[in-house]
């Protein structure tokens, strides 16, 4: 179970250089097609941080075509994970704990700031928690699966909240109000470029949302989704684990356009989603071996209209050995010369 304390840096042991905490908030304008990410990854033991922001308007399929991205490599480590400001401009505030969060970001170019408050709608879901995700006791146990990595299972919590407040982009002001789940991480990483996992977040508003972490695979240049890794359902304030998930997409360049996804939750209540994307990019500056191919998606259920990311994260490694003129699927055979 999650506690207040886990708003903030985790116990670890001094001498291991790997430990890593990450905070990620998405934000959306969809009626502007606007897509926005807020991210920060901090390595304490190294007295470092990475911080990335990116703000794209409608559907971007080439890193040229992205409005705003600010990735800051090797600022110093803050103090505390629950109040900081960097370098960067970025400022981050818990109050009281791990669901409610104030930020702000200045440029250093002038180019984009905005101010912004996240109110969480429940208590945060622990994934490590048998008691939360139903999913565990049903997992084989064995080796390790390199698309998912380690992030979620040494520390992790998610928690869906209501974003308000302002971003203005290129001197034009806009207003946020909008439902989205931010996450923090913790724990021992080595970035190797191995993962193949989506990141699915849908909003309903205050009353219905749901967040789903996907396992993927590459068959023959076809991404397919897997059994849901972990994910949880929250109605009314109340959190229910899922049971069973599953997501099949379309998509354009690899960026997601399209997708149908089913749920069911630890009730046996049952939901399909129909998204349709308003917004996205690649988003390659949150990570050097990674990208996340991010969609805000319009999603239709019963006669409701919500909104949500989908972010399909692939580790560079992956997609070489999958997607490349490597890939086993690609090689063209050898003739011995030209004749």
């Amino acid at each position: 179970m999650i506690t207040p304390e886990d708003a903030d840096f985790h116990p670890h042991d001094p001498s291991d250089l790997s430990w890593t905490e990450t905070i990620f908030l998405p934000f959306a304008v969809p009626e502007e097609g606007i897509f926005g990410n807020c991210y920060v990854l901090a390595r304490p033991n190294l007295g470092i941080c990475l911080s990335s922001v990116i703000v794209s308007r409608g559907l971007c399929v080439h890193t040229y075509e992205i409005d705003f991205t600010d990735p800051q490599m090797h600022l110093k480590c803050p103090e505390k994970f629950s109040d900081f400001t960097l370098d960067n401009g970025l400022s981050l505030k818990a109050l009281g704990g791990p669901q409610n969060y104030d930020l702000r970001y200045e440029n250093q170019l002038g180019a984009c700031s905005f101010d912004l408050s996240f109110r969480g709608l429940h208590h945060p879901f622990d994934p490590r928690d048998p008691a939360e995700n139903p999913l565990l006791t049903q997992r084989p146990s064995g080796a390790e699966d390199a698309r998912i990595g380690k992030e979620w299972a040494n520390g992790h919590f998610e928690c869906k909240g209501h974003i308000t407040g302002s971003l203005t982009l290129y001197g034009e002001t806009y207003k946020v109000d909008c439902y989205e789940g931010m996450d923090h991480s913790w724990g021992p990483r080595k970035e190797l470029g191995t993962r193949a996992v989506s990141w699915i977040s849908i909003n309903f508003g205050e009353d219905l949302a749901i967040h789903l972490a996907v396992p993927m695979r590459i068959e023959k240049g076809t991404v397919l989704y897997d059994p849901v890794q972990f994910g949880f359902v929250v109605e009314n304030g109340e959190v229910y684990g899922v049971t069973s998930a599953e997501v099949q997409a379309n998509r354009v360049h690899m960026q997601p356009i399209g997708n149908r996804i089913t749920v069911t939750d630890i009730r046996g209540k049952s939901f399909e989603f129909l998204g349709t994307a308003v917004g996205g990019h690649p988003w390659h500056s949150f990570n050097p071996c990674h990208v996340c191919y991010q969609t805000t998606m319009r999603y239709t259920w019963n006669d409701r209209v919500g909104f949500g990311e989908f972010g399909d994260i692939f580790g560079l490694d992956y997609l070489a050995r999958h997607m490349s003129r490597s890939a086993p699927w690609r090689r063209v055979p050898q003739s011995g010369g030209i004749v």
